[in-house]
C-alpha cells in the first residue's frame, strides 16, 4: 500500500513537471483560435514561465512572426512591444478558408552559465564562465479559418516541430490525441509536456507529461476545454565553443 501511494504521488508530480527556471517558453497566443476569412486576428508573442502569461520582452530583433494561410501564402506579422503585458502584440488575417498557421521563431541566442547565473553572451565575455549554449525557439499556432481542412498536416518547416496526427478540430476535453516529434523532418524521441491556458499560475508547471515511443509519437490527454500548448525540447552538440544547441518547440491549438 505504501509503495502504491508513493507511485501515485510521483505520478501526480510528473503531471505538473517543472523545467529549469531559465526555460522561458516562446508562445504565439491568439485571442481566439477560429476566425472568418479576412477577419482581423490579434495575437501576442509571449516569453513565459506561467502558461500562457508573458513575463519578459525578448530582444525585438530576435522575435519573428509570420502568418501562413491555407493556400500557403506567407506574410510577416509586425509586432510592437507592450510594456504593460511584457508581450509583443500584432494583428493579421487569413484570406483563404481552412487551417491558417501563426509561426513564431525566437532566433538563436547564446547564453552562458557564469558564477552569477545565466547571462547572454559567450564564455569569452564572462570570466569564470563554464558553459555556453545556443538557444533557439519555435512556435506553431493552428487557426481554423471558416472551416477546418487538411492543413493541420502541413509542416511549418521548423528544425524542431510537433505534428498532430489527427485533425485538431475534433479534439474534445477528456480525450487523448497523438502527436509526432520531428527534428529536421525525422521522428525523434522526446519528453513531451502539455498544458491549457490558465491551468495553473505555478511557474514551469504543466498539466500533462509523457514520453514518445521509438517513432517519436506521444499521447496527450486533454483535461479541459481551452487553448492548449504541447512543448518539447531537443539538444544537439554545439560547435565553435558552444556546448549544446538547445531547441524548444511549442504547438498551440484549441480543444472544444
Amino acid at each position: 500500500m505504501r509503495l502504491r501511494m508513493l507511485l501515485l504521488a510521483l505520478a501526480a508530480l510528473m503531471t505538473v513537471a517543472a523545467v529549469p527556471a531559465s526555460a522561458h517558453e516562446f508562445v504565439v497566443k491568439p485571442v481566439k483560435a477560429a476566425v472568418k476569412a479576412g477577419e482581423k486576428l490579434t495575437l501576442s508573442a509571449l516569453s513565459a514561465h506561467v502558461f500562457m502569461v508573458s513575463e519578459e520582452l525578448e530582444d525585438p530583433a530576435n522575435v519573428k512572426i509570420k502568418a501562413v494561410d491555407a493556400a500557403g501564402t506567407s506574410s510577416e506579422v509586425a509586432v510592437t512591444a507592450n510594456k504593460a503585458t511584457l508581450a509583443y502584440d500584432g494583428q493579421t488575417s487569413f484570406a483563404k478558408p481552412g487551417y491558417g498557421m501563426l509561426l513564431g521563431h525566437r532566433l538563436p541566442e547564446v547564453w552562458t552559465k557564469t558564477p552569477e547565473g545565466m547571462k547572454k553572451g559567450t564564455k569569452a565575455d564572462f570570466p569564470g564562465a563554464t558553459v555556453s549554449n545556443l538557444y533557439e525557439k519555435f512556435c506553431k499556432t493552428l487557426i481554423v479559418v471558416d472551416k477546418a481542412d487538411d492543413g493541420w498536416k502541413k509542416s511549418a518547416g521548423h528544425k524542431l516541430e510537433i505534428m498532430p496526427l489527427a485533425d485538431p478540430a475534433g479534439y474534445k476535453a477528456g480525450q487523448e490525441a497523438a502527436f509526432q516529434i520531428l527534428v529536421d523532418g525525422k521522428p525523434q524521441s522526446a519528453e513531451v509536456f502539455a498544458t491549457c491556458d490558465g491551468y495553473t499560475k505555478t511557474p514551469n508547471s504543466y498539466g500533462w507529461y509523457t514520453e514518445t515511443d521509438d517513432k517519436g509519437v506521444a499521447q496527450v490527454k486533454f483535461s479541459q476545454k481551452g487553448l492548449w500548448m504541447v512543448r518539447v525540447q531537443h539538444k544537439a552538440p554545439g560547435k565553435d565553443g558552444i556546448t549544446e544547441h538547445v531547441m524548444r518547440s511549442v504547438l498551440v491549438f484549441a480543444v472544444n
